[in-house]
């Protein structure tokens, strides 16, 4: 627990009101001067500072009486460069969740209870992690695979329901997942802003 001599400092409220007029009273002194000594460079610059002074002096008393509102971080809310979605996007979006969920032949996703896509397990062979401007307000997981008629996969948003229960079975089914590697390129995707990230990567036989 840090101790109250490590809190920050503040200025008491009279040295600050005090401050704030002196530096209005100077800017103003300053200034007539700037104007009454064919601008000079002198009283421009003590005029200059003395504004930006009592803009700081300013801002202290405001501070009092009105503290800083403090910003909450989420990255899966919050993802860098994420705009706010508004209320009725919001339950748009709602409406249309995907949720993923798998068994012991493929996984899938879903969009209230019908089956969106899917790929078999046997068929992942990548894991990785897109953030972009077409997926915001949160990062998408793509794992990606190979199938009878090509290349396949699914695509499963970082809210989805079902994606803990997912992540979990990967470590299990997918040689390697569990590894330092694995959990640093998911680090690495947590502090971008945007970027295709991989995860996985399945060794060839």
């Amino acid at each position: 627990m840090p101790d109250a001599d490590d809190a920050p400092k503040t200025t008491p409220l009279p040295l600050s009101l005090l401050g704030l007029v002196a530096a209005f009273a100077l800017a103003l002194w300053a200034g007539i001067h700037y104007m009454t000594h064919d601008a000079s460079l002198f009283y421009g610059l003590v005029a200059g500072l003395s504004f930006g002074a009592a803009f700081a002096f300013g801002q202290q008393i405001k501070n009092r009486f009105v503290p800083p509102k403090q910003r909450k971080t989420d990255w899966k809310v919050q993802a860098p460069g994420a705009a706010e979605l508004s209320p009725a996007k919001q339950a748009a979006r709602q409406a249309r969740k995907i949720a993923v969920e798998f068994d012991d032949e493929e996984i899938r996703t879903t969009v209230n209870g019908l089956k969106r896509e899917g790929v078999a397990w046997n068929a992942v062979n990548r894991v990785d992690i897109v953030i972009s401007d077409e997926f915001l307000p949160l990062p998408q997981w793509m794992i990606g695979g190979d199938g009878a008629q090509g290349a396949k996969g699914i695509i499963v948003p970082n809210d989805a329901d079902g994606l803990d229960a997912l992540m979990d079975a990967m470590k299990e089914r997918l040689p390697g997942y569990d590894n330092d590697a694995t959990y640093q390129a998911v680090i690495s995707a947590m502090a971008a802003m945007e970027g295709h990230f991989p995860v996985w990567q399945r060794n060839p036989a």
